[in-house]
C-alpha cells in the first residue's frame, strides 16, 4: 500500500454525538489521501459502536483505561502511516478545504514542523488556535486573569486571521510533518492533559522547526461542549499539575518557586471570583467544583504538595 499522505488521529473519550458529526464533516468535506484513525480512550457511551457501524473506514483503537490526552494521542500516532500527521478533536467539525490548506501549506514550506488551521466558534466568532510559550510574566496574568487588562502581543494577534508563525498550536486541531514529528518524538508521556501541544511545539522550536498558523476555511470547534466540562474540578487540577510539570521541565526548580507564589495569587483572585458569582447565583455547582480546585491549589503553593 503507498503512504497516504494525511493520517487524521481523533482522541475521544465519551463524546459520541460529537465525534460521529466530526467523523462526518471529514467524510464529507476532505478530498485528500487520508487515513482515519479514533483511539477511544476507554467510553463508556456508545461511541465505539457507533464508529463500527457508521464509519468502516476507520481505524478504531479501543483502549482498556483512560490514558490521557498525550498517552492517548501517542497510540494513534504509533499507528499512523501518513507524511503528515494531524491531531483532531472530536467536538470539531472540518470545513471543506481546510486540510488541503494545511497540507499543501506543509508541501510548500519544508522549514514547516507544525501548522494549525483557523478554528471557529459555533457561532462563527474566531476562535484563538495559538498562544505564547508559557513564561512567569505570562502565567502570573493567566493566572490572576490580569491578562484582560494587559494582553500580551501574542494573546493580541490570536485574534487574527492572517498567516504568521507562532509559539505554539492548540492541539484542538494540530498538524505535523513525519520528520519533526520523527525528530522530537511523540507527545510527553509524563502530562496527563493540557500543555502537551505546548510541550511539543517548544521542543519543535527548539530544534529550528518553524511553527505556522495558516489562514483557510477552517475548523469549528465546540470548545464549550469538550469532555473536560464533565469533571471540572478534576480538570483544573490536571491543568495545574501540566503548568508544575512544564516549568519544572523547561525552567527548572527555581522557576517552580515562583509559580508556587503566582499559584497562591491565581488561586486567591479566581476563588473570590467564584464565590462572587456562587452569591449571584450562577452556576453554583460549577462554582463549588472550582472553589475545591482553587484549595488545593492554594495548598500546594504554600507547602509544596497536595495537588
Amino acid at each position: 500500500m503507498s503512504q497516504p499522505l494525511l493520517s487524521i488521529i481523533i482522541l475521544n473519550w465519551n463524546t459520541a454525538d460529537l465525534l460521529e458529526n466530526c467523523l462526518a464533516s471529514i467524510q464529507n468535506n476532505v478530498t485528500l489521501d487520508a487515513e482515519l484513525i479514533v483511539v477511544d480512550n476507554h467510553s463508556d457511551d456508545d461511541s465505539v459502536q457507533r464508529v463500527a457501524a457508521r464509519f468502516p473506514q476507520v481505524r478504531l483503537i479501543v483502549q482498556s483505561e483512560n490514558m490521557g490526552f498525550a498517552r492517548g494521542n501517542n497510540v494513534g500516532l504509533a499507528e499512523a502511516n501518513g507524511r503528515f500527521l494531524l491531531l483532531l478533536n472530536p467536538d470539531t467539525e472540518v470545513c471543506p478545504g481546510a486540510l488541503e490548506s494545511l497540507v499543501g501549506f506543509l508541501e510548500t514550506h519544508p522549514q514547516a514542523g507544525i501548522v494549525g488551521p483557523t478554528l471557529w466558534n459555533p457561532d462563527g466568532s474566531l476562535q484563538p488556535s495559538t498562544a505564547p510559550l508559557p513564561s512567569l510574566w505570562v502565567e502570573f496574568l493567566r493566572q490572576t486573569m490580569l491578562y484582560r487588562l494587559f494582553p500580551t502581543r501574542a494573546q493580541q494577534v490570536a485574534y487574527r486571521n492572517e498567516l504568521r508563525q507562532a509559539a505554539a498550536i492548540t492541539g484542538a486541531a494540530l498538524c505535523i510533518r513525519r520528520e519533526c514529528y520523527e525528530q522530537i518524538g511523540p507527545l510527553d508521556p509524563h502530562i496527563f492533559m493540557f500543555y502537551e501541544d505546548t510541550d511539543w511545539c517548544k521542543r519543535a522550536g527548539d530544534t529550528g522547526w518553524q511553527i505556522w498558523f495558516v489562514p483557510c476555511a477552517g475548523i469549528m470547534h465546540i470548545k464549550a461542549a469538550a469532555s473536560s466540562r464533565l469533571a471540572r474540578t478534576r480538570t483544573l487540577l490536571a491543568s495545574q499539575r501540566s503548568v508544575i510539570y512544564y516549568f519544572h521541565k523547561h525552567h527548572g526548580r527555581r522557576a517552580v518557586r515562583i509559580l508556587r507564589l503566582i499559584t497562591f495569587c491565581g488561586a486567591v483572585t479566581r476563588s473570590i471570583l467564584a464565590l462572587s458569582n456562587w452569591f449571584l447565583g450562577r452556576k453554583r455547582t460549577d462554582q463549588c467544583a472550582r472553589l475545591r480546585a482553587y484549595g488545593r491549589m492554594a495548598g500546594w503553593a504554600i507547602l509544596g504538595k497536595g495537588l
